[in-house]
């Protein structure tokens, strides 16, 4: 009886275990790279995904994504009442199911940024397959068009426009914009990525950051251009690097990156209006210099700061302009406001905020230093125009 019994335990034992039962195999799946979300007319949704074709994908031949001739990814989608709706369309004529656990893209059409993107992002953010941390972008015409733009770098536009956003944008998460949608004080805003013939070949096309779109609520109220918008940059909690041309006069020229970078706002309440004192401090690395100034000398170097100085006001400048003109609030002047005098915030200005934003003013103080030179002082190629 004593050897029986522990038999019989691992016997009962083995009724616990479930096993695999809600396994899903690799090859019942279509995994979803990017999708994207566009308005069509009757108040219907028009749902886009990219998914790779698995047995594309061990080809060698050619390189990169664009250059063996046959793509390595499919791009369906559907219209629907709701994206949902969509959704399932797509999913009856496709024999895997499809998996949205790994996309890493959303794009919105311009039309959906027009009418309001709030209601179809409900569905994005339902359910715990769809990631918080997936990045949104918006592009003008129809989202799909990014979906079917073969880059020559990556295999998929989706991947491409990730990594691209990572190193060159203000890369904006759904995360964030449900933070932004549901925060008073701040308005959200999109990267603009449009797709561009590739040069010099022209044969091929290439998704490129075209600048940032403006939102007021959920609603898309401006596209601003790359350079108009730089200012929002030192608003950011992380920093992202960018570089400034310097004109010195005639064709000389120089090129600072501004390698870090941050903004400190300080409001003040006085005769009923609203002043912000805005402090900009940034760290700058000369990456090119196209003139003969000697940047071993300090005076030289003080010389360039000051034009950076006054490079980093301009811009703040531009962007405090486009906001008050467009009545948008992008780097949230109202959470500093509400954090500094929350009494006045709730009692006065949180429900009339955009009337009051286009009146605020502003003063505008930049320090600039500029960190590294490179490993010559000068171009080597051409004289010192300035005295040893």
């Amino acid at each position: 009886m004593k050897r029986l019994t522990p038999i019989v335990v691992l016997l009962l034992s083995m009724l616990l275990v479930t096993g695999c039962w809600d396994r899903r195999e690799v090859n019942d799946m279509a995994i979803v790279i990017a999708m994207a979300i566009d308005k069509e007319p009757g108040d219907l949704y028009r749902l886009s995904v990219q998914v790779p074709l698995v047995s594309s994908l061990g080809s060698t031949s050619g390189g990169g994504g664009g250059t063996s001739g046959d793509k390595t990814y499919y791009v369906d989608s559907a219209v629907g009442k709701t994206l949902r709706e969509a959704n399932d369309i797509i999913q009856s004529r496709m024999s895997r199911e499809l998996y949205y656990s790994h996309h890493r893209v959303i794009v919105i059409g311009e039309q959906l940024a027009r009418e309001g993107m709030s209601d179809a992002l409900d569905i994005i953010a339902r359910f715990p397959e769809n990631r918080l941390t997936v990045y949104l972008v918006m592009t003008r015409g129809k989202g799909i068009e990014l979906l079917n733009v073969q880059p020559q770098f990556e295999r998929f536009s989706g991947e491409a426009m990730r990594e691209l956003l990572k190193m060159e944008a203000l890369p904006v998460s759904l995360k964030d914009v449900a933070q932004m949608l549901t925060t008073p004080g701040v308005d959200a805003f999109l990267p603009v990525i449009a797709p561009v013939p590739s040069h010099p070949k022209g044969q091929s096309r290439e998704v490129q950051i075209m600048g940032l779109a403006l939102f007021h609520d959920d609603k898309l109220i401006h596209v601003a251009q790359s350079d108009s918008i730089k200012g929002v940059r030192w608003f950011q909690r992380y920093f992202t690097p960018f570089s400034a041309v310097l004109s010195l006069g005639g064709d000389n020229r120089m090129t600072v990156e501004f390698s870090r970078g941050k903004a400190d706002i300080t409001p003040v309440l006085k005769d009923g209006r609203v002043h912000f004192d805005i402090k900009v401090y940034a760290s700058g690395i000369v990456m090119e210099n196209m003139t003969g100034i000697n940047l071993e000398h300090v005076n030289n170097i003080k010389k360039i700061e000051e034009m950076l100085q006054k490079e980093v006001k301009t811009s703040v400048e531009k962007t405090l302009q486009i906001m008050q003109k467009y009545r948008t609030d992008t780097i949230g002047l109202g959470i500093v406001l509400a954090r500094y005098f929350p009494r006045e915030w709730r009692e006065t200005y949180r429900e009339r905020w955009y009337e009051e934003l286009p009146k605020i003013t502003y003063t505008i103080r930049s320090k600039v230093v500029i960190e590294e030179i490179g490993q010559t002082t000068r171009n080597i190629t051409k004289v010192d125009s300035e005295n040893e």
